[in-house]
């Protein structure tokens, strides 16, 4: 499985702690465009996420330059995530990793598989890539940044996962 990152989730998965182990274990791309968002421009804005995922990527994930296809680009999608529909036919078995709502309706709209930053963290308790508390401690941090549903859903999958665990 191959994940393909949006800025979005490239910058939440940063601060949940755990790109680098996300990086390390699977294998992920991201377009040209989110970089330079993410990264190139970060670092000229003075984003204090900038240089730790400069640092998380480096080595660990594809940085796929993009050729826009011909049409009409999406309407209210950035560089970046049109850059990823353009990435999709090359990719097989890909997952798309966004909590942008407006493409995450496109993805769905186009039947385009996706998990977010916190579905990203319930995938990597149930793997044994993070513990659950680790994976519980990611969710926090990750909470003042995320829906209120979606922090809610990957507490109770992964309060669920331990029940599991203890009974077996």
């Amino acid at each position: 499985m191959q994940l393909l990152l949006d800025a979005d989730g490239l910058i939440k998965l940063n601060r949940a702690g755990v790109l680098i182990q996300l990086a390390e274990t699977h294998p992920c791309v991201i377009p040209g465009a989110v970089y330079d968002e993410v990264v190139t421009r970060g670092k000229v804005h003075l984003y204090p996420d900038a240089d730790a995922i400069e640092a998380a990527v480096a080595g660990r994930v594809a940085v796929m330059p993009v050729q826009h296809g011909p049409g009409e680009p999406e309407f209210g999608l950035g560089a970046g995530e049109r850059g990823i529909l353009d990435l999709l036919p090359q990719l097989d078995d890909a997952f798309v990793v966004s909590d942008d709502r407006r493409f995450l309706t496109v993805l769905s709209m186009r039947g385009i598989a996706f998990l977010t930053p916190a579905d990203m963290l319930v995938v990597l308790a149930r793997q044994g890539v993070l513990t659950e508390a680790e994976a519980r401690a990611a969710l926090e941090r990750l909470r003042p940044a995320i829906r209120t549903k979606a922090y809610w859903d990957a507490r109770q999958d992964l309060e669920s996962r331990g029940e599991g665990h203890e009974e077996e």
